[in-house]
């Protein structure tokens, strides 16, 4: 069955794809490590932002708001820190500099959200589940979707739901081109709305891709032409695993020189 994540393994590069499946040789390269960190950082750091809105109180400057905010999380990085550096190979300068950047990220994320939590307080009645409702609307995570006769399956990062219409989300560490999404990120959130609809009943008619390291939150209008692309690549997809088929593609020098499967790769020359 094709996982939802392939889709933009398939479009980077089909040869890529077609080793990891057939070779059963799952590489964990550094950068793959440092995504997976990324990844559980920040579903971490959005939980513990939510939890601690419970805990501020009226007549609270934002300086104190954004401490209540932060608190938990210079920890919650060294744990996870340590989790990854047990389980792998990593390179501790690397992840040092990884942790430090997130942290970075997350102290300017609090303070921001700070301002904002002072702003409905003076402004709103709303406190406590109303005030994190407005950042954080209801929301199925990390839900697993799949369907046979799609032949496809995925767990997506996040489906909001906001007067019973359904939003996927997928989350991105990567940057986004100058406008839009990138085709591998609007095909991934196709797919999913497809699912969604299949499995779900609930027709999706937008998706968001967002871009963690600019902080933007970027529209995928769902239409037919997007439609169209998706099954063409699944159809594509299919055929690769199926016949054991690669099909046609084009070389880039600099992302073979970067690929882990270089050394067992035939095309690479």
């Amino acid at each position: 069955m094709i996982s939802v994540s392939s889709i933009s393994e398939f479009i980077y590069c089909p040869v890529k794809l077609y080793l990891k499946h057939f070779q059963e040789n799952n590489i964990q390269t550094q950068e793959m490590i440092a995504g997976k960190i990324v990844q559980e950082m920040r579903r971490g750091f959005e939980e513990i932002t939510k939890r601690n809105i419970w805990n501020i109180k009226d007549n609270i400057e934002i300086k104190e708001i954004y401490e209540v905010l932060f608190d938990e999380v210079p920890q919650f990085i060294e744990n996870v820190s340590r989790k990854y550096s047990k389980m792998y190979e990593v390179d501790i300068l690397n992840l040092n500099d990884l942790c430090n950047d997130l942290e970075e990220d997350f102290e300017l994320e609090s303070r921001f959200m700070a301002l904002k939590i002072k702003e409905v307080l003076k402004n709103t009645n709303k406190r406590g589940m109303e005030i994190t409702e407005m950042f954080f609307p209801q929301s199925l995570l990390h839900f697993p979707l799949k369907n046979e006769e799609l032949n496809l399956s995925g767990k997506i990062d996040k489906i909001e739901i906001i007067n019973g219409i359904y939003y996927p989300i997928d989350t991105r560490t990567a940057i986004p081109p100058g406008n839009g999404v990138w085709l591998a990120d609007a095909l991934q959130i196709a797919a999913y709305a497809v699912l969604i609809d299949y499995e779900l009943n609930k027709e999706v008619l937008v998706g968001f891709v967002e871009y963690k390291k600019i902080g933007e939150r970027r529209p995928v209008i769902i239409n037919s032409i997007l439609h169209n692309k998706l099954f063409n690549v699944l159809d594509s997809m299919n055929r690769m695993f199926e016949r054991q088929e690669i099909p046609e593609f084009k070389l880039f020098k600099n992302k073979c020189q970067k690929c882990e499967y270089m050394e067992i790769c035939e095309y690479r020359g």
